[in-house]
């Protein structure tokens, strides 16, 4: 059967070009899309372009365009496969000749960072003799790969924590145009409004408060808490998202991967959690599985770590990280700060909020989402706004700018 064609794009958006039989060119093909060998869709090769008309091409009508899903990401482009429909054909795509990575593979089947290969302990090594890490920030990320999780005690100096609470007591008395929280009061529907006081003590989170908080900014860019994340992404850290908590809410177990989305490399982010006061048990303190973020994924769809498009699976998900905590021996850790600590996690690591017995008592907190500075999140390909760079860390928002 002689065919020919061209893909003249293909990237997480499109895929698109043409495609003929030449001894039937009346026959439209029709060709199936795959992602880790599950089918994401089909499309037929029947539409009008008149460049292939003007060629004397099929009389331009073999042309096609398919528009990946919603949650189809970069890092999905490697996995990437088309075949002529209802058969076992495949095309061959551009690049995928390309030379394998020399690199071992990483835990996961859709990447990672360095820490998740298993050659970590040699490069580690390495870095160490080249003198890029000192014997105290080796042996923190050699423990961080161990257990998906590191505590930086006294991160944040206490004065510094102060001033942010009066900034962060601004922004809900008198909030910026622009600004918004994350609440389900007062009727349990969630929603996205600007900060209002009267629900601060109950099920709120204010969002990205670094963008009109130079206070956040500089917890959130602490020296001890970059100088982890820069080894860690081998990059500048760039802070994409904050919560910031007056009071604790119980939260099941869960990974920040299912729902927090890192284009290009779903597992190339961390998440730091501030203590803005001590905290006590019975707040709704910080639980994690320790060593969960090396268990095998739990892909929706087959395929992708993003559970937005596959919200029939959530339970299953959830219910699968308690089974591999019991499968695979994992405790469960709690994280009691001192007023200034910092906990960073793995993105893979199943955490969540113990549940409040003290429902008096705050659990003053601010959690933020890192990504590596040459990522975007997924946000940024709709809700471009302009972030702020500084020496230590990068800063975008996907409410507003920072300013």
């Amino acid at each position: 059967m002689p065919i020919r064609g061209s893909i003249d794009r293909l990237d997480e958006l499109l895929l698109e070009g043409w495609v003929l039989n030449d001894d039937h060119p009346e026959s439209k093909l029709a060709f199936d899309v795959l992602v880790n060998d599950k089918v994401i869709g089909r499309f037929v090769a029947d539409l009008f372009r008149q460049d292939l008309k003007d060629a004397d091409i099929a009389d331009g009508e073999c042309a096609f365009s398919f528009q990946m899903p919603q949650f189809f990401g970069q890092q999905d482009l490697a996995n990437l496969k088309l075949r002529f429909a209802d058969s076992n054909i495949f095309v061959t795509l551009p690049g995928a000749t390309k030379k394998e990575e020399t690199v071992r593979a990483t835990v996961s089947r859709v990447g990672g960072l360095w820490i998740d290969r298993s050659d970590f302990i040699d490069q580690v090594g390495a870095k160490h003799r080249a003198g890029t890490l000192s014997d105290a920030l080796a042996t923190r990320l050699f423990q961080f790969a161990r257990d998906g999780y590191t505590v930086i005690e006294k991160a944040v100096a206490p004065k510094l924590i102060d001033r942010l609470r009066g900034e962060l007591d601004e922004l809900w008395h008198t909030p910026p145009a622009g600004l918004l929280i994350e609440t389900f009061e007062p009727d349990g529907m969630m929603r996205y409004i600007p900060p209002d006081s009267r629900w601060r003590d109950g099920r709120s989170k204010l969002l990205d408060a670094y963008a009109r908080s130079e206070a956040a900014r500089q917890v959130i860019a602490a020296p001890a808490v970059m100088e982890f994340l820069t080894a860690l992404f081998e990059d500048k850290p760039k802070a994409f998202q904050s919560l910031n908590f007056h009071r604790g809410l119980q939260q099941a177990m869960h990974k920040d991967t299912a729902y927090v989305k890192v284009d290009g490399n779903p597992l190339a982010m961390a998440a730091s959690w501030t203590a803005l006061e001590d905290i006590e048990a019975g707040t709704g303190e910080p639980e994690y599985f320790i060593g969960s973020h090396r268990a095998p994924d739990f892909l929706f769809g087959g395929f992708s770590k993003w559970m937005e498009n596959f919200t029939e699976e959530h339970q299953a998900y959830l219910d699968s990280l308690l089974a591999d905590a019991k499968t695979y021996n994992q405790t469960r850790g709690k994280f009691l700060a001192k007023k200034g600590d910092v906990l960073i996690w793995h993105a893979d690591l199943a955490n969540g909020a113990a549940a409040v017995t003290q429902a008096a008592r705050t659990r003053q907190s601010l959690v933020t989402h890192f990504c590596p500075a040459k990522l975007e999140p997924f946000y940024r390909r709709t809700a471009a706004h302009d972030g702020r760079s500084t020496p230590a860390c990068d800063f975008v928002s996907q409410y507003l700018p920072v300013k």
